[in-house]
């Protein structure tokens, strides 16, 4: 259950934790944007969608 705070991480939740510790700001920001979120998850689903090869800016971004 998502909501214990007991439980421990998955491994997808780890490897998103350790590519948002990876990133500059600038990158953080550039994959919210993507995101359309203020939340590293969903930076990190947008991310898992699009993959790191993706070179197209994010919308609103020049």
């Amino acid at each position: 259950m998502a909501d214990d705070p007991n439980r421990n991480p998955t491994a997808d939740e780890i490897a998103g934790m350790q590519w948002w510790n990876s990133l500059t700001e600038a990158e953080r920001a550039n994959w919210l944007a993507r995101a359309d979120s203020a939340v590293p998850a969903e930076a990190w689903a947008a991310y898992k969608r699009q993959g790191p090869l993706d070179l197209q800016p994010a919308a609103g971004i020049h």
